[in-house]
C-alpha cells in the first residue's frame, strides 16, 4: 500500500479523533474560565474539524478531483464553516467596550465591522472564484463603472465615511474630550462612523460631519485645565506694578478660575491694557467670563484704579501767563458721611467727635460684589471691617476639615479683628452675598482709640471674646477663650 496513502489513514484515523478530543477539552476549561475564545475553541471542533475530515477523505483516499461538484459542496461548506469560526474568533480578540481580559484589544466600533466584514468577503470571494470557478470581472467591471458614478453622488456622505474610519482609527480625541476647531467648542459626547456629536458650555449639542473636522486643525483640550485671558484697559496714572497686584485678587474664592497671571500686553491711546491669564476647565469658560468681569469693576473701586475709556480733557488758560492747566478732577469725599455712620454705632457711641472726626479720616470705603471675599481665612485682616451695606456672611474650617457657616453679618456688624493683634491671621472667611461697601478702619486707629478711651476699650474687649468663643465653637475647639492672641501678644489695654 501507497506510503501517503497509510500516513493519511493514520492521520484521519488517528489524528482528528485526538484533536477533537483535546478541543473539547480545551472548551470545557476556557468555559469554566469564562474565556471568549471558549465559543471559538467550540466552533472549530464542531463545525471546520468534521467538514475538514470529510473533505480529506474525498480527495485523498477516494481520489475525488478537486472539480467534482461533491468536493465543491462539502469545500463551501468547510470555508462555511471557517467563516463562522473567525468572526467569533473576532469577536473574542477584538471589543468596543472596556475590555475583560487583559489581552482583548478595544477598538472603534466601525472597525471591528470592518474587520468581521473583511473575513466573510474574502472568503466568499475565494469559495466563488476558487472553489466554483465563477468569473467575476465583468461583474466587477459593471460593479466599478456603478460605483464611479454613485461615488459622484455620494462623494459628501463618502468623504464622511472615510474620515469616520480615519478618526476612529487614529483616535485624535475620545468620548469625554474637549475639543476646539475653527472657532467652535463643546465636549465630545458621541463619535461614530458619520459624525461626531458634540455639547457646548450652555449645554446645546450639534452634530459636526467627519469630514469638517478631517479638513479642520482640532486641538483637543482632553479634561484637564487650560489658559484663558481676559483683557482690561487701565488709567496712564495707575501704575502696572499696583494694577497687576490688584488684578491677581480677581480670581481669588472663585469655584471656576485659579491661577491669575496678570500682564501688560499693550500701550494704548488712552490707557495700559492689561490681559489677566487664568486656569479654567473649558467647559466652564463661560461661567468665568460671567463672573471675573463683574469682579474687575468692584476691584477697581476698592483700589481707587481708574478704568479709561476716551474722553475730552477740559483746560483753562492762564490769564496772566496764558498757559492752558488742567482742571483738576473732583475726588468724591465721604468723610463725613463715614463719621456720620460711625456715631450711629453702639460700640462708638462713648467716643468724642474729635476721636470720630480722626478715626474717620484713616477710614476708607471698600466695595465688593457679590461671591468676592472680604477676608480670608489664614490671611492677614487690612483692618476692622464694618458693613456700611449690603450683607457678608461668615464660613470657617473646623477641625475635621468640613466648611461650617457662622451666620451673616448686616450694616453695623463688625469683623476683622484680628487685625488689632500685629502677626495674627483671620480665623474666617466673609464673602459678600451681595453688592456690599464696608468700612475699612486700619489697625492703628482701632489702636490709638482703645490706648486712650478705656470704654471703648472694654467695649472692644467683650466684642472680640464674644466673636472668639463663636469661632471656637464652630472649629470644634474645647478649650477656654481668652484674649491673649497665639502668638503672647496681648490686647495694648490703657487703663
Amino acid at each position: 500500500m501507497d506510503r501517503t496513502l497509510l500516513g493519511w489513514i493514520f492521520v484521519l484515523g488517528l489524528g482528528f479523533p485526538i484533536l477533537s478530543l483535546l478541543l473539547g477539552e480545551a472548551a470545557e476549561r476556557l468555559d469554566r474560565q469564562e474565556h471568549p475564545l471558549a465559543g471559538a475553541v467550540r466552533k472549530i471542533r464542531r463545525y471546520v474539524l468534521p467538514s475538514l475530515a470529510v473533505l480529506l477523505v474525498m480527495q485523498q483516499l477516494l481520489k475525488f478531483t478537486g472539480t467534482a461538484t461533491p468536493v465543491r459542496v462539502v469545500e463551501t461548506i468547510t470555508w462555511s464553516a471557517a467563516i463562522i469560526a473567525g468572526i467569533v474568533l473576532i469577536n473574542a480578540l477584538f471589543t468596543t467596550h472596556k475590555p475583560s481580559i487583559k489581552w482583548q484589544l478595544q477598538v472603534p466600533n466601525l472597525l471591528f465591522q470592518v474587520a468581521r466584514a473583511a473575513v466573510v468577503l474574502s472568503i466568499g470571494y475565494y469559495v466563488i472564484t476558487g472553489v466554483w470557478r465563477i468569473d467575476l470581472s465583468s461583474i466587477l467591471t459593471a460593479v466599478g463603472v456603478g460605483s464611479v458614478v454613485i461615488a459622484l453622488a455620494l462623494q459628501d456622505t463618502l468623504s464622511n465615511l472615510v474620515s469616520g474610519f480615519l478618526l476612529l482609527i487614529a483616535k485624535p480625541f475620545k468620548t469625554g474630550d474637549w475639543i476646539e476647531f475653527n472657532g467652535i467648542e463643546g465636549r465630545v459626547i458621541e463619535q461614530n462612523w458619520w459624525s461626531v456629536r458634540l455639547k457646548s458650555t450652555l449645554g446645546r449639542q450639534f452634530l459636526v460631519p467627519n469630514g469638517t473636522l478631517a479638513k479642520a486643525t482640532v486641538n483637543n483640550l482632553e479634561q484637564t485645565p487650560v489658559w484663558k485671558k481676559l483683557s482690561v484697559s487701565f488709567s496712564y496714572d495707575d501704575p502696572p506694578n499696583k494694577v497687576m497686584l490688584a488684578l491677581k485678587d480677581v480670581v481669588i474664592g472663585s469655584e471656576v478660575a485659579s491661577k491669575p497671571f496678570p500682564i501688560v500686553s499693550s500701550y494704548g491711546d488712552y490707557s495700559i491694557n492689561y490681559d489677566l491669564w487664568y486656569l479654567v476647565m473649558p467647559d466652564k469658560n463661560i461661567l468665568a467670563l460671567a463672573e471675573l468681569p463683574q469682579r474687575i469693576y468692584y476691584l477697581a473701586q476698592r483700589h481707587g484704579l481708574t478704568m479709561a475709556y476716551p474722553i475730552a480733557i477740559e483746560y483753562k488758560v492762564d490769564a496772566k501767563q496764558g498757559v492752558p492747566n488742567r482742571i483738576p478732577q473732583v475726588v468724591q469725599n465721604r468723610q463725613r458721611e463715614i463719621a456720620t455712620y460711625l456715631r450711629s454705632l453702639p460700640y462708638f457711641s462713648k467716643v468724642d467727635d474729635a476721636q470720630i472726626e480722626q478715626l474717620s479720616g484713616q477710614t476708607r470705603v471698600a466695595t465688593y460684589g457679590k461671591s468676592e471675599f472680604v477676608t480670608q481665612e489664614g490671611q492677614p485682616d487690612d483692618g476692622l471691617y464694618i458693613v456700611l451695606s449690603g450683607q457678608v456672611r461668615m464660613r470657617l474650617t473646623d477641625e475635621q476639615g468640613n466648611i461650617q457657616e457662622l451666620g451673616q453679618l448686616g450694616m453695623g456688624d463688625a469683623f476683622g479683628e484680628m487685625a488689632l493683634f500685629p502677626g495674627e491671621v483671620s480665623p474666617v472667611t466673609t464673602i459678600a452675598d451681595r453688592d456690599t461697601e464696608v468700612l475699612v478702619i486700619p489697625d492703628e486707629g482701632i489702636t490709638h482709640l482703645i490706648q486712650v478711651n478705656p470704654q471703648f476699650a472694654s467695649d472692644m474687649i467683650q466684642f472680640i471674646e464674644e466673636r472668639k468663643r463663636t469661632v471656637q465653637l464652630a472649629k470644634g475647639v474645647g478649650q477656654e477663650s481668652t484674649l491673649i492672641a497665639s502668638n503672647g501678644r496681648r490686647m495694648p489695654v490703657q487703663r
